[in-house]
C-alpha cells in the first residue's frame, strides 16, 4: 500500500468510527435528556445530532477530496473538504442561536424543573470519554495529512467534552435547589461552541479564498536559510485543497552555478518543504541573478556564457581601480573568422559596458577544442617523428624526458600527444613556460604538426 493509499485508507477510516460514535451518543443524550427534562442535555443531545450530520458529511468528504485530479479538477477535489467544514461551523452557529433562545426564554418565566439522577452524570460521564478518545485521534490523523474535514470533526468533539462538563456544573446546581443553572450552563455550552465555530469558519474561508497560510510561509523561509548557492526567493504562492497544499515559487540562484548544481539547489529546498509541509504539491521555477561575492573573472565569464561561446586563462591584471583584461575565446572552426572577430568585438564592447571597472580588454581566438573527430593512430609509421621529437625536446632543456608519445592523423594534419616529466620543485609558471617553449619550437621545426599536447609528470628521481 502506497503512502497516498495508506493516508486515503486512515482517513475513511477514522470519519467512519466518528459516525458511529456520534450515532451512539446522539442516541443516549436523546434519551437522557428526555427522561430527565434537562435542557443542557437536550442541547447536548442536539450538538451531538448535529456532529452526526457533521460525521456523515466529513465522511463524503474525505472520501471525494482523495480522488486524483482529472481534466475538470486540475487541482484535485481537496477544496470539498474546506467546504463541508465551512457548514459545519455554520450549522453549528445556527443551532448555538437556537439554544441561547430557549435558555433565555427559560430564564425569563417560570424555573423549570429538572430531575437529577445519576442517569444524567453517567450520560455525560460515558459522553466526555468517547469525545476525548475520537477527537484525539481526528486530531492526530488531521495535523498529519492536514485535513480540514477531520480537524472540523476533531474541534466539535473537544468542544463537547467542555460543553459536557458546564451541563455536569449546572446539574450539580440544579441538584442544590438553584433551577436556573441547567439553563445557565446550556448558554455557557452555546457562547463555547460560538466561539470555536467562529475561529473555524475564519480558517475554512482562508482556505477557500486562497489565503497564504502566514506560518508555512516562515517555515519555509527558514528551511531554506542555509541552502548553497540559493540567493533568496520570490513570489511565494500557497493554496491549500483539502489536505493537499500547492506551493510555487521562484529562486534566485547564483548564475555562476552550473545547471546540474541549479538543479540539485532545487531538490533540497523541495525535500525540505515536504519535511515541513507533508503531502505538498511543490512547483519551482529557478532564476540566475547575480551575487554580491562574484569576483571580476566570474564576471567576464558570464558575458562570454550569455554569447553561447566558452574562455579560458581569463587573466584581469588590476591597475589602479581599472582592469586590463586578456582571455582565450573558443569559438567553433566551421563558422570562420568572421563571425569569430564578429563576436570577439561583441564581447569585448559588452564588457566594457557591463563592467565598467574594465578599461581594456584583448581576446585571443581560437578553435573551440570540444568536439569529436574522426582520426586515425599513425605511431608505429612516425618512428623518425619520435626520434626527431625527442631530440628538440631535450634541446629546450636538457634535463626534459618524454615518453607515451602518440601520433594521430585527423583533418588533415597530424596531433601529436605525449608526456614530458619535469622537477617536482619547480612552479606552475616555470612548467607552463618550458612546455611553451617546446610547443612553440615543435611547431616551427616540424610544420606538418597542426596541434601539440603536453601533460606534465612529476620526475622521479633516484636516491642512488
Amino acid at each position: 500500500m502506497t503512502s497516498s493509499q495508506n493516508m486515503q485508507y486512515e482517513k475513511k477510516r477514522v470519519a467512519l468510527v466518528s459516525v458511529l460514535a456520534a450515532v451512539f451518543l446522539t442516541g443516549i443524550k436523546l434519551a437522557a435528556g428526555l427522561a430527565t427534562g434537562s435542557l443542557g442535555i437536550l442541547s447536548e443531545a442536539a450538538h451531538s445530532g448535529l456532529d452526526l450530520g457533521a460525521s456523515l458529511l466529513t465522511y463524503v468528504a474525505v472520501r471525494i477530496a482523495d480522488k486524483p485530479a482529472d481534466e475538470d479538477h486540475a487541482y484535485g477535489h481537496g477544496k470539498i473538504e474546506n467546504i463541508i467544514a465551512f457548514f459545519q461551523a455554520a450549522i453549528l452557529l445556527g443551532t448555538c442561536f437556537f439554544i441561547i433562545r430557549e435558555a433565555v426564554a427559560r430564564l425569563s418565566g417560570e424555573p423549570h424543573l429538572v430531575e437529577v439522577n445519576a442517569l444524567s452524570f453517567l450520560v455525560l460521564g460515558i459522553s466526555m470519554a468517547v469525545d476525548f478518545v475520537r477527537s484525539r485521534a481526528l486530531l492526530r490523523l488531521a495535523k498529519q495529512y492536514r485535513s480540514q474535514a477531520l480537524e472540523a470533526d476533531a474541534l466539535h468533539f473537544s468542544t463537547d467534552i467542555w460543553s459536557s462538563f458546564l451541563v455536569i456544573i449546572g446539574l450539580i446546581f440544579s441538584a442544590y435547589g438553584f433551577m436556573y443553572g441547567d439553563s445557565i450552563a446550556a448558554l455557557g455550552v452555546a457562547g463555547f461552541v460560538i466561539f470555536v465555530s467562529i475561529s473555524l469558519l475564519k480558517r475554512t474561508i482562508e482556505a477557500l479564498t486562497d489565503r497564504t497560510p502566514q506560518d508555512i510561509e516562515e517555515k519555509i523561509k527558514k528551511g531554506m536559510a542555509d541552502v548553497e548557492g540559493l540567493l533568496g526567493y520570490r513570489h511565494l504562492r500557497v493554496r491549500q485543497s483539502g489536505s493537499k497544499v500547492f506551493i510555487d515559487m521562484y529562486l534566485d540562484i547564483k548564475r555562476t552555478v552550473p545547471f546540474s548544481l541549479a538543479h540539485l539547489v532545487t531538490d533540497i529546498v523541495e525535500t525540505r518543504i515536504a519535511e515541513i509541509v507533508p503531502n505538498a504539491d511543490v512547483i519551482i521555477h529557478m532564476e540566475p541573478r547575480e551575487a554580491e561575492d562574484e569576483s571580476i573573472i566570474d564576471k567576464i565569464r558570464m558575458v562570454v556564457t550569455e554569447e553561447s561561446l566558452a574562455c579560458h586563462n581569463v587573466r584581469a591584471q588590476k591597475v589602479g581601480d581599472k582592469f586590463f583584461v586578456d582571455f582565450h575565446l573558443e569559438c567553433e572552426t566551421r563558422n570562420g573568422f568572421m563571425a569569430a572577430h564578429e563576436a570577439s568585438t561583441r564581447i569585448e564592447r559588452r564588457l566594457k559596458f557591463q563592467i565598467p571597472e574594465i578599461e581594456y580588454v584583448k581576446v585571443h581566438i581560437e578553435d573551440s577544442r570540444d568536439r569529436v573527430v574522426g582520426a586515425e593512430n599513425i605511431t608505429n609509421k612516425e618512428a623518425a617523428l619520435l626520434d626527431l621529437v625527442r631530440e628538440i625536446v631535450s634541446s629546450v632543456n636538457t634535463s626534459l624526458r618524454c615518453d607515451d608519445i602518440v601520433v594521430l592523423q585527423t583533418e588533415g594534419n597530424k596531433k601529436l600527444m605525449m608526456n614530458c616529466y619535469l622537477d617536482s620543485v619547480w612552479s606552475l609558471d616555470q612548467v607552463h613556460s618550458v612546455l611553451t617553449q617546446v610547443e612553440n619550437k615543435l611547431h616551427i621545426q616540424l610544420p606538418e604538426l597542426g596541434q601539440v599536447v603536453i601533460h606534465p609528470e612529476i620526475e622521479v628521481l633516484s636516491k642512488n
